[in-house]
């Protein structure tokens, strides 16, 4: 009897620490069970992006396309790029230059279906997969970046939330 009332306990335990998610695992730095629209509602900066390119401009080459944080005045002229994310399922994306001019506005509308972000703009529709993170996120997609007609260069984007709320 004692034996059948320990193995209960010790199963018990068993189940609870299995239950537990460990420190190392990758849930454990992911948000909380949010539905993604309520986490990207606000003010995102680019922090990091990097592609690698297939067959690029339709040939066998590949190459990988990569800027870090530090690097977007330096190598691309511009400051890393803030994406506004409505209530109202609408966003804007702002290119603005070293010396504050704005350079482009992306407008466009944008929903969320399960851990996928589509973008609606008038002439394109882009969609990434989202991995939320504590106040960063990483965008994920196969699109064509070199303009060679394949979808087939995959794309790493890494944003900062900077703001809960939109300008």
């Amino acid at each position: 009897m004692k034996l059948a009332k320990l193995c209960i306990i010790l199963a018990s335990i068993l189940v609870l620490v299995n239950c537990q998610p460990s420190k190392g695992d990758k849930e454990a730095d992911t948000q909380p069970a949010v539905p993604l629209k309520e986490a990207l509602l606000g003010t995102w900066e680019s922090v990091s992006v990097k592609v690698v390119v297939n067959t690029a401009e339709g040939t066998d080459t590949s190459y990988v396309f990569e800027v870090l944080e530090e690097e977007w005045p330096t190598r691309l002229g511009m400051k890393p790029i803030r994406t506004y994310f409505h209530p109202d399922n609408t966003y804007r994306q702002e290119f603005i230059d070293v010396t504050d001019k704005v350079i482009n506005v992306a407008r466009g509308m944008w929903n969320t279906f399960g851990d996928t972000l589509m973008l609606i703009e008038p002439d394109a529709t882009y969609q990434y997969i989202i991995t939320p993170r504590k106040g960063m996120a990483e965008f994920r997609a196969i699109l064509d970046w070199d303009g060679d007609g394949q979808e087939d260069d995959e794309y790493l984007g890494i944003h900062r939330r900077i703001s809960m709320g939109v300008e």
